[in-house]
């Protein structure tokens, strides 16, 4: 009878042992995954959408040496137009150095530039395709949403398609800046390249099988933010070559509430170039 009950006694600790042991698993398991779920939320939180980064007006674009005017009838202008284009090389060259000390990282700018090409070419053949689908994660939110109105705009009975012929100089960087986001590490750059081209556009009328051929040259300075651990690049915009009398943009002369709607405006890769307002001798200074 002890004997039975010493077994007894035995069997019912060996189970209230696995039983706890069991209990201690589950616990730890509980933990292991409420701390996974804790960790995954905190980086869903934390991931950003690189494709919500748009173009503003503090990007200063240098005067085109062609488009100067006489140094005789306008000195001024375009002695301060030289001087800005030699502090916008001297910003671009410091930023670069910033970025290469606060994160180590190396500018991949040849892979950028290809990269940034490729973006540009591929954009500009699903436009005249019609079908913006493809190439959205390679476009910013501004883009994509320009490239989709204008779209819906095409006639029906109309096929486009779009070739470049050849660049008539080799892109240059024309702007450099890292991106700086609150509260994070440094992980994009914004680049904005010129591009002076020969393109091609075919229209073609199905109604009455007309082809008209357009083939003319154009330059785009064409913006795009370049993930500096992917090197993915995406078409963000473009801007405008900034006039001889234009002032270097100030971070207190811009407009905070305006910066949405700034990338909008700069999203739309086709729109025309603002008219060049009539100047001053007192816009000069």
């Amino acid at each position: 009878m002890q004997r039975s009950l010493t077994i007894i006694t035995t069997r019912g600790l060996g189970l209230y042992s696995s039983r706890a042991t069991a209990q201690r698993c589950f616990s730890t398991t509980r933990s292991a995954l409420e701390e996974k779920s804790k960790e995954k939320k905190n980086a869903q939180q934390n991931v950003f959408d690189p494709r919500f980064i748009g173009l503003t007006r503090d990007i200063y674009v240098p005067v085109d040496y062609k488009n100067l005017p006489s140094p005789f009838s306008q000195p001024k202008a375009v002695w301060n137009s030289l001087l800005r284009r030699l502090f916008t090389l001297g910003m671009n060259t410091i930023q670069v150095g910033l970025l290469r000390w606060q994160t180590g990282i190396k500018p991949e700018f040849l892979l950028w530039k290809n990269r940034a090409i490729e973006a540009y070419v591929s954009t500009n053949k699903a436009f005249a395709s019609g079908n913006i689908k493809p190439i959205e994660k390679d476009i910013s939110v501004w883009v994509e949403k320009s490239l989709k109105s204008r779209v819906s705009s095409i006639p029906k009975d109309v096929k486009l398609d779009w070739k470049l012929i050849k660049f008539n100089e080799k892109p240059k960087l024309v702007a450099f800046r890292p991106v700086m986001l609150p509260g994070r590490p440094v992980e994009y750059a914004q680049v904005v390249y010129k591009f002076n081209t020969k393109q091609e556009l075919i229209n073609v009328n199905l109604k009455t099988d007309k082809v008209k051929k357009i083939e003319r040259d154009v330059t785009d300075y064409a913006g795009f933010v370049v993930n500096l651990d992917t090197d993915k690049v995406i078409l963000a915009g473009t801007v405008f070559e900034n006039t001889p009398f234009d002032r270097m943009p100030k971070p207190e002369d811009i407009d905070q509430s305006l910066i949405f709607e700034d990338m909008r405006i700069n999203g739309d890769i086709y729109r025309a170039p603002p008219q060049i307002k009539s100047t001053t001798a007192e816009e000069t200074k």
